[in-house]
Order: structure tokens, then C-alpha cells, then sequence
């Protein structure tokens, strides 16, 4: 009986913290400029991801990122999981004729992840964040981010040969992840 009190007093406690730092962290990462523009502070993301020097790597690649708004940081995150996502497609492919049996149908369940994500996947996260519903893109990203995870675990007790490319997609599903947490208030 105190155990449970305590429990849900802390549960409490910790969804109150959640709410003040999410709101503090929306103010911090949105600024307008005159023309009430908002921009979005991308310094406040390779922070917070798995992979800092993977995200780094990203946003260096883009000049200009740290002035651009909400919508043009999303865009540049989606094209950039795009581009993993047929990478990673085309290894697959590469790698299907010569597999063991064994391995293909591996293969081909992951095929199917980075399949969808150009055709289906994207066009979600896309509307997502033009309704600017980051709750939701959140929860879509965290669903790739298992798909991907999904695919590199199926492969275990044998290394996967497809390690890289899962990685650079979870990666960059991070950053999404990061990024619509940041914007939700």
C-alpha cells in the first residue's frame, strides 16, 4: 500500500516534469524573426540522439539548417531517411540472389520496411508534419524506429549484412524522433 502511494505519487511527479520541460523545450528550440517567421534551433537536436557524430555528420551537410524554420528542417530529416531507406533497399536487393535460403527470407521482411518508406511511410511523416501534429509523427517514428530494429535482431546469432544501412536509417529516424519531441508542446 505505501509502495503503490509512492509509486503514484512519483508517476505523478514525473508526468508534471515532463510537461513543464516539454513546454520549456518548445519555447527553446521555436524563435520568430520580424516577419513571424518560426525557425527552429537544430543545435538542440545531435544532443539528444544515439548517434551524435551521425547527426552531426547530417547537419553539416546542410548549409544554412540552423536559420531554416520547422517545415524545411523536417523536409531535409524525411528526403535524408528517404535516401537511407533506398540504400538500404538497393543492398537488400544486391544481396537476395546470393543469400542461403535461410537469410532471403530475412531479407525480404526487411525489403519490405525499406520498400514502404518511400511509397507509404514518407507520405505520412510528410502530412504529419505539415498538420504539424508531432505527436503523431513522433509515434510513426517510433514505430520505424522498431521496424529497423526488427530487421537488424532477425538476423541474430549471425551478423547482419545489413548492420550499416539499418543503422543509418534508425539514425536518421532518431533525429525525427528528437525533433518532434522538441516541437511538442
Amino acid at each position: 500500500m505505501v509502495v503503490s502511494s509512492y509509486t503514484n505519487s512519483l508517476m505523478g511527479l514525473l508526468i508534471l516534469l515532463f510537461a513543464i520541460t516539454a513546454s520549456t523545450a518548445t519555447r527553446d528550440v521555436i524563435t520568430s524573426d520580424s516577419n513571424d517567421e518560426a525557425h527552429f534551433d537544430a543545435h538542440q537536436i545531435c544532443p539528444r540522439v544515439k548517434d551524435k557524430d551521425f547527426c552531426d555528420m547530417v547537419m553539416e551537410s546542410y548549409v544554412g539548417i540552423f536559420g531554416f524554420d520547422v517545415k524545411e528542417v523536417g523536409t531535409i530529416f524525411l528526403d535524408v531517411s528517404t535516401n537511407a531507406a533506398g540504400f538500404a533497399n538497393s543492398k537488400i536487393l544486391e544481396l537476395i540472389p546470393k543469400a542461403p535460403d535461410a537469410q532471403k527470407a530475412r531479407l525480404e521482411h526487411c525489403n519490405q520496411l525499406y520498400t514502404s518508406f518511400p511509397q507509404k511511410d514518407k507520405g505520412i511523416l510528410t502530412q504529419l508534419l505539415e498538420q504539424k501534429d508531432y505527436v503523431g509523427l513522433n509515434r510513426e517514428a517510433g514505430i520505424l524506429a522498431k521496424h529497423t530494429t526488427d530487421c537488424e535482431d532477425s538476423f541474430k546469432p549471425a551478423p547482419s549484412p545489413l548492420t550499416r544501412e539499418n543503422s543509418n536509417f534508425f539514425n536518421i529516424i532518431d533525429m525525427i524522433s528528437v525533433f518532434s519531441c522538441l516541437l511538442i508542446h
